[in-house]
């Protein structure tokens, strides 16, 4: 009996702690759908990926795009800062905007399209815009010019590598 009784506790101990850490990955999620959008991999746009293959995205791995797009926009806003910085310095009388120069995320909405590419590797690329067209949940948001406003770049999950920055 007492076997049976340890047996039992052993399961229902599992059991709580498997469903404990599923809620604590989509309580710690960091991608929030009002500023997100996923847009289905379309192969005619040859721009984005050759030779994709669509996929989905899991919980864990927008969390991971997320930290992934911090890390890139850090890296980026080092020689923008500087160069911000040397550009106020050198011309104080035309006030320069910190945001014409620097990335913050929380200004941008975004659009992820994920692929297996030719080698078998998930890779998402990341659309990032300040604008709100009404269309941006569903098709690809598209501009010329628009500065920093505007950019995208591409992520490897499988290599946890990032990419490819333009910035408009």
């Amino acid at each position: 009996m007492r076997y049976l009784l340890f047996i039992y506790i052993s399961f229902y101990a599992v059991s709580c702690t498997q469903t404990l850490a599923k809620e604590k990955i989509s309580r710690d999620t960091l991608t929030d759908k009002s500023i997100v959008a996923i847009i289905p991999y379309n192969p005619t746009e040859v721009w984005v990926f050759e030779n994709g293959k669509p996929t989905e995205l899991t919980t864990i791995e927008m969390d991971k795009i997320e930290r992934l797009l911090e890390a890139y926009i850090r890296e980026y806003n080092v020689p923008q800062l500087k160069r911000y910085n040397q550009w106020n310095e050198a011309f104080p009388k035309e006030h320069y905007k910190k945001e014409k120069f620097i990335i913050d995320l929380k200004r941008y909405k975004r659009q992820y399209v994920a692929i297996i590419n030719a080698k078998g590797e998930k890779e998402v690329w990341i659309n990032c815009f300040c604008s709100n067209p009404k269309y941006w949940e569903k098709y690809i948001v598209e501009v010329l010019d628009g500065g920093n406003c505007y950019f995208n770049l591409k992520i490897n999950l499988t290599k946890d590598t990032y990419y490819d920055l333009m910035v408009n």
